[in-house]
């Protein structure tokens, strides 16, 4: 069996959001923007549609995941329109079908980087009479990572897509993210995601995902052009699935 290679993965940023909004218009085929009802999302402001929210709609057939691009009114409250990207096409949806939003993500490019994660034990070893006896699992351990990816810049500038600087800390370009984490009242942490497609024979893709990551140390190299991070998660292990 081959091993993994790192230029067949894919390694993703992202983020908590989730909700629904309700199609209030007539879609046509070509159509990139439609009117919603009011949207119900776990954002601090809950009716407003994020730049770069992406969501389904409930059309059978229909799979593609679409992307906002622009929304109406553009920063207030609440969102009446959305633009988005691919057009609806053959499955368009209906009036009063519903959207279902998905979290924001950004793609990293490693270059000669690198991504480790570890995940820790710790277990306690009990004596009798100063014999070893029993083991006991210890504490959980948080699952440690590090990543080195290329950056060309730290932050987000206008028309352009976000960095992974910004995506880590909740600002610029991101920020309208949501934290990964299920308690809003954590400190922001977003989810790492690794997808691996092996690009011959037939097995399956596997994807791991490394969740509610929060960084601790940021590291720039502008002769190398790439930023070092580490940091840890808020889980004892990876989620790891196959395809």
């Amino acid at each position: 069996m081959a091993r993994v290679e790192l230029r067949d993965c894919s390694i993703i940023i992202r983020d908590g959001l989730s909700g629904t909004a309700v199609i209030n218009d007539t879609p046509g085929v070509n159509d990139t923007n439609v009117d919603i009802a009011t949207a119900n999302l776990n954002t601090v402001d809950a009716d407003l549609v994020p730049i770069g929210a992406r969501f389904t709609v409930n059309t059978v057939n229909n799979t593609t995941v679409y992307t906002v691009t622009a929304r109406t009114p553009a920063n207030t409250s609440p969102t009446t329109n959305v633009t988005f990207t691919p057009l609806w096409g053959a499955a368009t949806p209906a009036n009063a079908d519903v959207m279902t939003f998905q979290p924001c993500q950004i793609d990293i490019k490693v270059g000669e980087g690198n991504l480790k994660y570890t995940e820790n034990k710790e277990y306690n070893y009990m004596l009798d009479r100063g014999d070893l006896d029993t083991v006991r699992e210890g504490d959980e351990k948080p699952l440690d990572v590090s990543l080195e990816f290329v950056y060309e810049f730290v932050t987000t500038g206008t028309g352009e897509s976000i960095t992974p600087v910004d995506a880590l800390k909740q600002q610029g370009g991101a920020d309208e993210w949501v934290s990964s984490s299920a308690d809003q009242c954590e400190p922001y942490a977003v989810d790492i995601e690794i997808d691996h497609e092996p690009p011959c024979g037939t097995a399956q893709d596997e994807t791991t995902i490394l969740p509610d990551f929060r960084y601790e140390k940021l590291e720039f190299s502008l002769k190398d052009a790439t930023i070092s991070v580490t940091g840890k998660c808020n889980a004892s292990k990876a989620t790891i699935t196959r395809v």
